[in-house]
């Protein structure tokens, strides 16, 4: 016998180790290919908005939540797509598989409308969220401005690495639910002792939440530590290359689930299909992409520094850094207009490398006394850092703080 067999158009020694890992019997393959279909590198992308039902039974089932099954996104698990993304970033968040069964994740059209429906579901009406301050602009204005409008009292606290200012907070809300937070803050990129805040909520009877957008579970898993809600945007860092938005929300299934039967199917944010997909991909490549980025960022303020233009570096070593210039608010704006590398964009976590000056943009809407006590002046450079080269990018900084008269 040939090493080539034409009955079958392959490889004897193929068909054995095909046979033994029992891809599908290759005697019946109508794609007369070496893999099928469903053997493809990439996952479907089912995009059916309703799926039918074999039984009443089983209707009546998923409709009431003691089965889970796809019925309609809004008030089942969306798709198979969608299930595929929420099991793998439960996979991400724990370190220990055997934990992944007692965690659920939901996702979301969005980062914002997943941490609207944390604060909704554990906050109700007459019930207090206790807040760091340094949060992205988005949720400052959904805690500071809408929600008090529902009857949702949001204390912001004055220093979140201070569990004495946590419990100061805790001591002057009227009804404490949620204590939330935001690690690595954006922009200031304050660092939290989530273990030691997450002890203090518990300690109290309430539950924390953290959102985890910038730093990803690379860097840090705080349901690990005992973080009751883990939040994401999943268009920064997850997804990486600026093609999709969405969110999620990550933690043990009684309080998912919890979310999920109460505002969640009134509201109706539901990821598209095709947005998991995208970032089922991403996920694919985000240990490297992060690691990379963590690297790269080092290297660009070991390189800009000691800028005479340069008054402070803020960093806690992600790959997400802001500088405040020795300037006036139109020299910041002279140096980001300045870049030519670096695109001038209100998003971060993508692989290229983006700024924005955020007292006029993302936080813009935040009381300047505020935004100053804060630390967000009106010379403060936001940066997250992509995959270019280091070199490189400091050369753009550098050249933009030069151009300075």
């Amino acid at each position: 016998m040939s090493l080539y067999d034409h009955r079958y158009d392959v490889f004897p020694q193929t068909r054995a180790v095909m046979r033994q890992r029992k891809w599908y019997n290759w005697r019946d393959n109508k794609f007369h290919s070496l893999v099928p279909p469903e053997q493809g590198l990439t996952g479907p992308i089912y995009t059916s908005i309703a799926y039918a039902f074999n039984t009443a039974q089983e209707a009546a089932e998923i409709f009431s939540g003691e089965r889970s099954g796809y019925a309609y996104p809004r008030i089942s698990r969306g798709s198979p797509t969608i299930d595929t993304l929420a099991q793998k970033l439960v996979e991400l968040e724990l370190e220990d598989r055997q934990l992944t069964s007692e965690y659920d994740a939901l996702l979301t059209a969005s980062g914002m409308s997943a941490i609207t429906l944390v604060a909704l579901t554990f906050a109700d009406r007459g019930r207090s969220i206790v807040s760091s301050p340094y949060l992205y602009g988005g949720t400052y204005h959904l805690f500071e401005e809408f929600l008090p409008r529902l009857g949702i009292e949001c204390i912001m606290i004055d220093d979140p690495c201070s569990l004495d200012s946590w419990r100061k907070g805790i001591a002057k809300a009227k009804h404490p639910a949620l204590l939330y937070a935001e690690d690595d803050a954006n922009p200031m990129l304050i660092k939290l002792n989530n273990e030691a805040i997450q002890e203090l909520a518990h300690s109290h009877g309430l539950l924390y939440a953290c959102d985890r957008t910038i730093g990803t579970p690379v860097l840090e898993k705080p349901l690990l530590a005992g973080t009751d809600i883990v939040v994401h945007s999943l268009s920064k860092n997850m997804g990486g290359h600026s093609h999709a938005l969405g969110g999620a929300i990550i933690g043990r299934k009684r309080l998912v689930t919890q979310i999920r039967e109460s505002y969640f199917p009134v509201m109706g944010p539901v990821m598209d299909a095709r947005v998991a997909d995208c970032i089922l991909k991403g996920l694919e490549t985000l240990e490297p992409r992060i690691l990379q980025k963590v690297t790269n960022a080092k290297y660009v303020i070991s390189l800009i520094k000691n800028h005479p233009r340069i008054k402070h570096i803020y960093g806690p070593g992600g790959d997400l850094f802001a500088f405040e210039i020795n300037g006036t608010l139109e020299d910041a704006r002279c140096v980001i207009e300045s870049l030519e590398l670096i695109v001038f964009a209100p998003h971060l976590g993508d692989i290229q490398t983006l700024a924005i000056h955020p007292a006029s943009t993302t936080h813009s809407r935040i009381p300047k006394e505020t935004r100053e006590k804060l630390g967000i002046t009106d010379t403060l450079i936001r940066v997250s850092i992509g995959l270019e080269s280091p070199y490189d990018i400091a050369y753009d900084i550098t050249s933009a703080l030069n151009g300075l008269t």
